[in-house]
Formats: C-alpha cells, structure tokens, sequence
C-alpha cells in the first residue's frame, strides 16, 4: 500500500492532463441530469418490448386506466376477497406481459403483439377469472379439483411460466420449473433430505392454482394492493416533475464537492430507490445522466458503472418501499409495516454513508474537482420554486407515524401529489400527465408482480414437501448452533440463492428458505429477515451475474467484470454492515436501553469509517500496509459485541485517522516551508 504515496501526485497530473482545460466549462453547459423519467423500459437503452403505436397504443392505455382505477379504488375503498383481487391482479399484469413481451427479440421489429400473443392473453385471463367467478364453488371443494380446474389450472400456470421467461428472463424459468418438478420427482431422489413421498398432478394443481398458498400467495397480494399503489405514486410523483427536484437537490447539495457527480449519483439513487427499490431499474433509470456526467469529470468508466450499482442496489434496502419486500416482510412477520420500515432504516443509512464516504476518498486520492457552483441550482432557489412538490412524501411518512396503513397512505399521498402539483401552473399535472402516469404505472409493475407470481411456485412447492423445514435443520446443524457459522453459511446460501432474479423473489425466498435457520439459533425476527435480505440482495453487485452492474456498465461501455469487482469493493458495506447488525441486534429492533442503542449506532459509525478506509485505502494520504492491516483487524473488533472488543477497535480507528491527519499536516508544512 505504500506504494501508492510515490504515484499520487504523478497521478493526479495524468488525471488533470485527462481532464483539459475548459472540462468542467463543458459540463456545466450540458443539463445532465433530469431524473422525470422513472420508467425504465422507455429509456433510450436496448429495446426489449414492443414500441406499441396505432391502435394498440390506445388499446394499451385503455387498460392501464381501467387497471389504475381498480387498484385505486381497492385501495382507497373496497379491497375485494384474496381469491377475486389476486387473480384480477394478475390477469392485468398477464395481459401487459403479452401486449409488450414478444416471445423472442427477433420479434421486436414486429412492434405488436402477434396472434400467438393474443392468445395467451386470452389463456390467461380465462384462467384468473374462472378462479374469480368461481371463488364459492372452489372453497367449497376443499381442496378437490374438477377436470375443468385441472385443465384451467395446468394451462394457467405454463402461462404464467411463459410471461416471466418473457419479462423476467431464464432464471425464473429455471427456479420455477426445478422446484414444480421436485414436487414430482421427490420419491426417486437420492439420499434422505431431498426425499419425499410425491404428489399427484391434482395435489399440485390445487395448492399452486386454487389456493392462497401457491401462485396467489401472500406475495401478490402484497403486489395487488400496497406495490401497485405505490408504483402509481412514483409515476404520478415523476410527472409532476418531484423527481427532478431530487435530482436538483442532491446537485446542490453536493454537486461542488470532490466527486460530486458520483455523489449527486448516490444521494439521486437512493432517493429514487426509496420510491422505486430495483436495483437494475434504478441503474437504467438514472444512469443514463449520472453515469456520462461522472465520466465527464474525470471518472473510470467502471468507476461509474461501479457507483451507479451501489447506489441503486441500496434502494432495495431503504424504507419506504424496499423493492416491495418491506410490505412483504410485514406479512411475513405479522408485524405493521412501520415496524418494519423503522428497522431497515439505520442499516441502510449507515451503507449509504460508507459507500459516500469511499466515493469522496476516491476523489481525494485523486484531486478531483466538483462542479462550478454558478452552474448549479441553489438550494433555496429549488425549494421556493419546487419544495411544494416534497410535501406528498411528507404527507406518506407522517400518515405511517401516526398509524395509518401503508396502503391507505399511499393512496391518500397519491391524491395529494395531483392537489399540491396544482398550486402552481409550473408544476400542475394535467389529464394527460395522469394518463401517461397510470400507463408507466402498468409497464412498472409488471416484472415485479410476475416475480411475485412466479415466486409463488417456489413458495409452494418448499411448503407442501416440507423442504424449508429440512433447509432450516440443515442451516442450523452445519452452524453447530453457533451464531456466527450460522451466519457465515445463511450469507453464502442467500448469495447463491438469489443469483439473476428480482428484489421481490430475493426477499421471498431467503424470508422461505434461510431467515427461519437464523431464527432458530436466536436472532429476533426482522433482524434475521434483512440479515438474509441483505446477502440475497447484494447479488446485484457481485460477480459474476450482478445484474445492476451488468446494466451500469452497458452504460458506460465499461467491461463487466471490473466494474462488478469496483462494485463490490464500493458496496463493503452491504456486506460488513448485516453482520453489525446481527450482532448488534438493537440497532433495529430498538428494545434495549437508550445507551446500549447509542453504542450500537457510535460503533456503526466507526464500522463505515473503518470500511471506507479499506475499500479505498486512503484517508488523508494513501495508507501504509501496516495501517491497512490494522484496519482489516479492526473490523472483527468493532463488530463483535464484548464489553472490550468495539472500544479496541475504535481506538485502532481513531488512531489511524488522527495520526495520518497529523502527518498530513505535517508534510503540507514541510512542504510550504520548502517553497
């Protein structure tokens, strides 16, 4: 590490000599970033649905009305019974698959869908609305099927199989397929863990299809009710322009700071990952601005891509929304989502202070500059003209203090967004604005509520054979019982579990297949729940699938793999900081003495500090080895929760920073009475 002190200023000339003069004049002419765009599929990447003109436009915005209608006033009003609003759900979202997703890309050029499209919307919503019209027959039945539902049944899943292939891609297919044939299969499988004693087709056709246990399980419930709602409330927020607020907002904040574009990345990503929390979507959305504008100053491309990727993959763990898996996770638990929202906040405060941290030693290290300040919004500037526009998320947090439903909230801040947009003409929302709203609202939802679905195999396949009991056994036997070998396999096994799928099916199998271990050897519930959550989702910026990079770097023209290695050495934190939290429990959970959660909140600090430290490895100056490896040891103290171990680790902390500031110092003086 030493090395790096010889390399620095030659390397802040090659970077200035990268940059030239007149760099940041073009910058600042260029109006980079506007963030009014959160629907990714009409970015201006590679096309991957059909662009729908004539007729079919129309068709398409017809439904997506009458759907938004539905879904508002479920909300607001009446929510149907689970068999009638999951199955209704889910015929909208079937439809929208078909009208958009050809079968392969060679059809794109076709811009409609074709006769075989049709037809499977057609299947698919035959197959719901047979369930919906039938709703008393079949809970009558008790679980017996007629030919009729067997047919509608089997038809109505390959359907539903097929649209996830389409919008999801191969990995649902694959996790999808594997566990309906383990269903099957079970009798002839080797060994005794895997082993069952099989089911007959009609068994399965009626937990997966006529039940709440498989395909319409807790999950699309959550995406019939709370996900739809707020997905319309970021549409309706992005046309009134709030989204360009935030972008405006992080711009002044830090957009004359050292790496301020990468840090206008990271504060605009996480304020849209609070409405929108997909990792890869998020990435498309805004990347397409903060990527090119940090390339502008001076950063890599795989510098950029690798930011970009953190900082959208930390929406998925930030409340409100939390890529839908923190309304998920409160059914899970049975606990009020504010519960769950609270918990999951200082976590993910604390990764977003790790990865800014890292970020500006980045642009230390390399004497980068932000951006001319005359050529930034001012703060007050933004806030009189457009801070009205902030009071709909203010209004959505408060209702949730006080004790309303998240879907309630949601459904009055909705409301709100169009009322308070009209205060100013600048900033109303016409009809037209709530048109193009609940039409991006309808392409938005529909990989999420598809991974819902599709999940729902999984789900119920690991339920009805009795697998999560003998995983949880497993996880709890190979730990030894021990807390943290326990955590060491539950992280490895998320990681790989949730390799290429959606935020939504990450939470839902790690919550089904590793939170239970975890809870077992006594973790309290929630902390277990995000502890898996955490490691599931992080296969987002981790080699070799990460598919928040994979976008990222498309982006940037960066090769994959060393923007995935950048991502994961920005991201420490995602990995250091679900093993804080297990072993400091009341940081989320809040049920300990005030001193004790102060304790717990003072060591997180010193953790970020301490990662960022390693991730770049510099402070004041580049560090040497020795002090590196100090750091590496400290780690483990600050974590572990002894009564002696965290102040060690703080003071190991504390002396590498004071003393590589004192010798910076040092060296500026020495350096001054040179000259």
């Amino acid at each position: 590490m030493s090395q790096k002190d010889s390399g620095g200023e030659s390397e802040k000339q090659a970077l200035s000599e990268e940059r030239g003069p007149g760099r940041r004049e073009s910058i600042a002419e260029q109006d980079i970033i506007d963030l009014s765009k959160l629907d990714a599929s009409q970015s201006s990447g590679p096309q991957t649905t059909y662009e729908l003109t004539g007729a079919w436009f129309w068709i398409f915005t017809g439904l997506a009305i009458i759907s938004g209608v539905f879904h508002f006033y479920t909300a607001g009003y009446r929510t149907l019974p689970a068999m009638m609003q999951r199955p209704t759900h889910l015929a909208f979202i079937l439809v929208f698959t078909f009208m958009l997703y050809p079968a392969f890309k060679k059809d794109l050029t076709r811009n409609r869908p074709s006769v075989f499209d049709i037809m499977l919307a057609v299947l698919a919503v035959a197959g719901a609305l047979y369930l919906v019209f039938n709703i008393r027959a079949i809970a009558e039945a008790r679980g017996r099927v007629s030919p009729q539902e067997m047919v509608m049944g089997v038809v109505f899943m390959a359907v539903l199989i097929e649209a996830g292939r389409r919008a999801i891609g191969k990995f649902m297919l694959i996790f999808a397929t594997v566990f309906i044939a383990y269903l099957f299969v079970g009798p002839w499988l080797p060994g005794t863990i895997l082993r069952h004693g099989g089911f007959t087709l009609a068994r399965v056709v009626s937990h997966m299809y006529t039940s709440i246990e498989g395909v319409f399980g807790i999950a699309v419930g959550v995406s019939a009710t709370y996900v739809y709602l707020f997905i319309i409330f970021g549409a309706f927020l992005s046309k009134s322009g709030t989204t360009q607020v935030f972008a405006d907002l992080a711009l002044a904040a830090a957009g004359h700071t050292a790496g301020g574009p990468a840090k206008v990345a990271i504060i605009a990503s996480g304020l849209m990952g609070t409405v929108q929390g997909s990792s890869a979507a998020n990435v498309a959305a805004t990347g397409l601005f903060t990527i090119p504008l940090m390339k502008s100053l001076g950063f890599k491309g795989y510098f950029a891509a690798g930011v970009e990727a953190v900082a959208s993959c930390g929406g998925q763990f930030l409340p409100p929304v939390m890529g839908a898996s923190a309304f998920i996770m409160a059914q899970y638990l049975g606990r009020p989502y504010a519960y769950v929202a609270a918990g999951a906040l200082l976590p993910a405060l604390l990764y977003y202070a790790a990865v800014f941290l890292q970020v500006h030693l980045h642009a230390r290290r390399r004497g980068m500059e932000g951006i001319d300040r005359r050529r930034l919004p001012a703060l007050g500037g933004v806030l009189l003209r457009k801070g009205h526009l902030l009071l709909p998320i203010v209004i959505l947090v408060g209702m949730i203090v006080i004790g309303f439903t998240a879907l309630y909230s949601a459904f009055m801040s909705t409301i709100a967004i169009f009322l308070i947009s009209s205060l100013r003409k600048a900033t109303r929302m016409s009809l037209v604005d709530v048109v193009d709203g609940l039409r991006m609202a309808a392409r938005s939802c529909i990989t999420t509520a598809l991974a819902c679905a599709i999940v729902g195999f999984v789900v119920g396949a690991v339920a009805l054979s009795g697998l999560g009991m003998l995983i949880t056994q497993q996880i709890v036997r190979a730990g030894a019982g021990l807390l943290l070998p326990t955590l060491l396999i539950a992280a490895a096994s998320s990681l790989v579990l949730s390799f290429g799928l959606p935020t939504t099916s990450v939470y839902i199998i790690t919550a089904t297949l590793v939170a239970p271990g975890l809870v077992q050897v006594g973790l309290p519930p929630l902390v277990a729940h995000l502890f898996a959550y955490y490691w599931g989702g992080v296969s987002a910026i981790t080699p070799p699938v990460a598919l928040a990079v994979f976008v990222g770097s498309g982006i940037a023209g960066s090769p994959l793999m060393k923007s995935g290695f950048t991502a994961m050495r920005l991201g420490i934190a995602a990995y250091i900081v679900p093993f804080y939290f297990a072993f400091w429990p009341m940081l989320i959970t809040r049920d300990a003495p005030p001193f004790q959660i102060a304790l717990a909140i003072l060591g997180g600090i010193v953790t970020i500090i301490c990662l960022a430290g390693l991730g770049e490895g510099y402070y004041f100056r580049p560090l040497p080895w020795y002090k590196y490896t100090l750091l590496l040891v400290a780690v483990p103290l600050l974590i572990a929760p002894t009564l002696w171990s965290q102040p060690a680790g703080t003071a190991i902390v504390a002396y590498i920073v004071i003393s590589e500031l004192i010798l910076r110092r040092a060296r500026k003086a020495d350096t001054a009475v040179a000259a």
